[in-house]
């Protein structure tokens, strides 16, 4: 009998920390002179247990490629007291070693860093003679399998990527449909658009007098081109800012989903959705849902807690917004820092990508901006890793 999916609850223990909060100036002696320089005496321990996770932070009002994000390191400190200090240093061209990020450890002993420095690392938690650490490497995260800066024109071209989603008028969108005038690529970014219909009429929606504008939604996916079955997915966005409209980062299954549980039926995987500035609940969220095995359908993970505690700027820069998807649990992460865990039985089917600015039935009362609203991307990108 398969475990249910269920959402765990985000624990200050296990909150990540932004890059921008930990790529902090050099205060000891170790960082004196980058380059040159070498860490404090510390004794290797394996109650250092380090792993490097793929180039998954990167915020910023500019565009940038992938390969110039940060990679996160994931530390866990055996048997030490909550808020022990951590240290991330990352090898030089000159063979010294330079402090690339700090931290402290929750009470769970974890802590995540970053480094915008490829190659070896070093991870160095206490001070003095009881400083113990750990080596590794930016080779030990897995290698991208899929990557597009939008340096190029991948939308609806017979060797792009993506394509534009049919889908419209039916469901929670009676009002609006996809359509290619929403998508546009240029500069390195793929700009996403809600747009008035110039060939559309009026929409009256059930139980209300005020009528609106049929809508244009940017939606486009990968479905027939790209997918994969386990892994992480991030994409580097900066959202829309007004309400009636959600950026939105998402999965779906190949195959459809089926009344068969995640595993054998998909799922679809929401890594983030964003609803607008001034939301009552933040603007925020991620959730996955599948259909059981009686055809219901079950959701699970929703609004983002605590959001102002993850930022306030999600349309003046970019976020890079990821999911981490195993066999047994979906880790939401922005910047690299956890936002959702959902652990239990996950979808066992190929997946596919999405990006779109969709408004839904449901948001357009709540419309409080000026047509046309755009969400950004400036990169997307796939590490697969399989089931282990």
């Amino acid at each position: 009998m398969s475990r249910t999916l269920r959402l765990v609850p985000r624990s200050r223990a296990r909150q990540r920390v932004l890059p921008g909060l930990l790529a902090v100036a050099c205060v000891t002696a170790a960082c004196s002179s980058a380059g040159d320089a070498s860490p404090p005496s510390y004794e290797k321990s394996d109650a250092v247990d380090v792993q490097v996770l793929p180039q998954l932070a990167a915020t910023g009002e500019d565009t940038e490629a992938a390969d110039d994000a940060d990679w996160v390191v994931d530390a866990t400190i055996g048997d030490v007291e909550k808020g022990t200090a951590v240290t991330l240093y990352a090898k030089t061209d000159g063979g010294g070693w330079e402090s690339v990020s700090e931290g402290e450890t929750g009470k769970d002993g974890t802590v995540a860093l970053t480094s915008d420095v490829s190659g070896d690392l070093l991870v160095i938690a206490g001070k003095g003679d009881d400083a113990i650490g750990a080596e590794a490497s930016t080779s030990d995260a897995p290698e991208a399998s899929f990557t597009d800066d939008f340096d190029e024109d991948s939308v609806d071209e017979p060797d792009g990527a993506w394509h534009t989603r049919d889908q419209g008028f039916t469901g929670v969108r009676t009002c609006s449909r996809a359509d290619a005038s929403g998508s546009e690529v240029g500069d390195g970014v793929l700009k996403l658009t809600v747009l008035e219909d110039p060939k559309g009429g009026e929409c009256q929606l059930p139980g209300r007098r005020k009528r609106f504008p049929q809508r244009l939604n940017g939606h486009v996916g990968t479905q027939g081109r790209y997918d994969f079955t386990y892994g992480f997915a991030a994409a580097r966005i900066k959202t829309q800012s007004a309400r009636g409209q959600h950026a939105a980062f998402w999965m779906q299954s190949v195959a459809g989903q089926k009344p068969l549980g995640p595993k054998e039926g998909g799922a679809e995987i929401d890594i983030m959705e964003y609803f607008g500035d001034e939301h009552p609940e933040g603007g925020l969220t991620s959730f996955t849902y599948f259909l059981d095995k009686q055809g219901k359908k079950q959701t699970v993970g929703g609004w983002l807690p605590d959001v102002e505690e993850l930022g306030d700027d999600w349309s003046e820069q970019y976020h890079v917004f990821s999911v981490e998807w195993t066999p047994e649990e979906y880790v939401f992460r922005i910047d690299g820092r956890v936002t959702q865990r959902l652990e239990g039985v996950t979808s066992g089917q190929p997946e596919f990508l999405i990006l779109s600015l969709l408004s839904s039935d449901y948001e357009l009362p709540r419309f409080n901006g000026k047509l046309p609203e755009t969400m950004e991307v400036d990169w997307a990108r796939v590490w697969e890793t399989g089931p282990q």
